[in-house]
């Protein structure tokens, strides 16, 4: 997956450590993500994110999400999504991967 902006810092709340973010592109926890600014520059992933203080898998564009984060962050401050938790492992390997686990299974059984 190629790099993407998702959004841009709206505020963010010095005291709980949380950034809150105006997305344009689809956000979901388990992803990558880069906030970019003229003094910010860090990657986290994102652990738990949350829409009017109740927790959310996934937001998508014209979601307000309040997410943590482990440095300040300012507004304006670009976000973009490196790589998707979700999408590291598609349904297709994990088959693929249960397969190859039994066909090594059995063939220790067999010995």
């Amino acid at each position: 997956m190629s790099d993407e902006e998702i959004g841009r810092v709206d505020r963010y709340f010095r005291k709980v450590g949380v950034a809150a973010l105006e997305l344009t592109g689809d956000l979901s926890v388990g992803d990558r993500v880069r906030f970019s600014g003229a003094t910010t520059n860090f990657e986290m992933d994102v652990d738990s994110m949350q829409i009017d203080l109740n927790p959310v898998e996934s937001a998508g564009a014209g979601d307000d999400v309040g997410i943590k984060v482990p440095e300040r962050v300012r507004p304006n401050d670009s976000v973009v999504r490196l790589s998707s938790g979700s999408a590291a492992l598609s349904p297709e390997m994990m088959r693929i991967g249960l397969i190859a686990v039994l066909v090594i299974a059995a063939a220790y059984m067999l010995m």
